[in-house]
């Protein structure tokens, strides 16, 4: 019987907490104390407050487990919050900032060690600028911060140089995108910095002629692209042959 009050006081305590929130004005708009649960159960999902319907102060998102998720801060007198994610072992994950409620501007992210593991550029919630992704150190104790890629984005699609490194410093591969996709010249190094191969692209696929070559930088063997479709023989000897004709770069 006892256990039966109890459990009764501690349902009537909780409906008297939820009964505080999740309010709407007059206009439905959302006013004071809000917090939504995980479903079928007492965990948060999130707590926050809002003014006007819009989100102000801070918002707190919680794992399944209770822990904390992430922590955004709105500024009641703008657009901007600061947030920051964790992951479940309570190490921060990313920090960034959000403008009308998406992502903008640079983003830091990092691994469950606290190592930064790449930075991101937002415009509107899309990626707009540089990102850079970083090598994780073997050791702990290693702080550098060693870039492993290099690549930019336009409305959240990589256009313009990319680079990809062996250690930082030299250069794995490097190439240009366009709109989502590879073009030009694109050159693979080997980590003497001497070039492997040399390909080339249009909209993405392979056009042109392609080389390989040694450690020595002697060339081993070449192939020709026709708009991704690989020519040779006396397909190939009539492909340039009409070309030469018109006077039409084989790599255009």
């Amino acid at each position: 019987m006892k256990c039966s009050l109890l459990a009764l006081i501690i349902s009537f305590f909780c409906f008297s907490i939820f009964a505080q929130l999740n309010q709407v004005d007059a206009k439905g708009k959302k006013q004071g104390e809000w917090g939504k649960l995980y479903d079928g159960t007492k965990v948060f999902l999130y707590k926050g407050q809002f003014v006007n319907d819009k989100p102000v102060g801070k918002f707190t998102y919680y794992y399944p487990s209770s822990k904390v998720k992430a922590v955004i801060k709105h500024d009641p007198n703008s657009n901007r919050s600061v947030a920051y994610y964790y992951h479940d072992n309570g190490a921060l994950m990313s920090y960034g900032i959000f403008r009308n409620q998406l992502k903008d501007s640079v983003w830091l992210n990092f691994g469950p060690s606290q190592r930064i593991s790449n930075t991101e550029t937002f415009k509107n919630g899309k990626l707009e600028g540089k990102k850079v992704i970083y090598y994780v150190p073997e050791l702990a104790s290693d702080k550098s911060q060693i870039p492993s890629t290099i690549s930019y984005y336009k409305n959240d699609m990589l256009d313009g140089d990319y680079t990809e490194y062996f250690d930082g410093k030299n250069v794995k591969v490097k190439g240009v995108y366009s709109l989502g996709k590879k073009e030009g010249v694109w050159t693979h190094y080997s980590t003497s910095g001497k070039p492997m191969m040399i390909l080339r692209y249009q909209k993405g696929v392979m056009h042109g002629w392609a080389f390989g070559y040694d450690d020595a930088g002697k060339e081993i063997g070449k192939k020709y692209y026709y708009h991704g479709r690989h020519l040779e023989g006396k397909i190939l000897e009539e492909k340039m042959r009409q070309m030469k004709e018109l006077g039409i770069n084989p790599n255009e």
